[in-house]
């Protein structure tokens, strides 16, 4: 059960970096957007990594 929770709050998470990174695309906010890509990234690795 404690794996769901955790999972779920990986989703949270995600949800909440994707939807900055479509109102910096909608903005126009490329280095912005450029910048959040990065962290998607470096979270997924320390995720996996985990």
């Amino acid at each position: 059960m404690e794996e769901m929770a955790v999972f779920k709050s990986f989703l949270r998470s995600l949800l909440r970096q994707l939807v900055e990174l479509q109102k910096a695309i909608k903005n126009r906010e490329f280095e912005k957007a450029d910048k959040l890509i990065g962290e998607l990234i470096e979270d997924t690795q320390k995720g996996i990594e985990d």
